[in-house]
């Protein structure tokens, strides 16, 4: 039987839960996501949080953790829906200003935290709207719904004449120079 997950603090001061090796463990329904919710297709579900605050080896103050969720985008190719698993690893380095994030190790974004608190749901929030793809579309072409739907072929169809389309144009210019 799965124990169920607490509810996450509403807001959050990382600099104090770095300095305390806190953890932030539960869920939030997608719902509660705006931005998100506004480029999906449905608002329905939850996102799994599992985030660890600590300070590593060369004292730098970091969230680490993963975000797990699957969301409904509309596929481009057949704007029918489209399930899309998100499973983000976080690697967040805490920096006072844009200085300090400049100096951070390649293996951390930065998260740009003057002192105060922070709501977690835009923390998680942010991390997911960054994981999203550009272009969302079924991953196979045969997954889409379109029956009109083909691939560009590199080799013209058979009995078909070869369309130029500034052939017209071609002949305008040379009429007009033997003029």
């Amino acid at each position: 039987m799965q124990t169920p997950s607490l509810p996450l603090p509403d807001k959050i001061d990382p600099w104090r839960l770095a300095a305390e090796s806190g953890r932030l463990e539960g869920v939030l329904t997608l719902a509660v996501l705006p931005r998100l919710a506004a480029v999906l297709d449905h608002p329905d579900g939850e996102v799994s949080v599992s985030l660890a605050a600590g300070v590593d080896p060369h004292g730098i103050r970091s969230i680490t953790g993963s975000l797990r969720t699957e969301i409904e985008l509309v596929c481009q190719r057949c704007l029918e829906p489209l399930r899309w698993p998100l499973n983000i690893t976080v690697s967040l380095g805490l920096a006072h200003n844009e200085a300090a994030a400049d100096r951070l190790p390649d293996e951390y974004e930065p998260l740009l935290v003057p002192d105060g608190f922070i709501r977690v749901a835009d923390l998680v929030e942010d991390e997911l709207l960054l994981a999203l793809p550009q272009i969302p579309r079924h991953v196979n072409a045969q997954e889409c719904k379109t029956n009109a739907y083909r691939a560009p072929s590199s080799e013209p169809a058979p009995h078909t004449e070869s369309v130029q389309p500034f052939a017209t144009l071609a002949s305008l210019l040379s009429a007009k120079r033997s003029h």
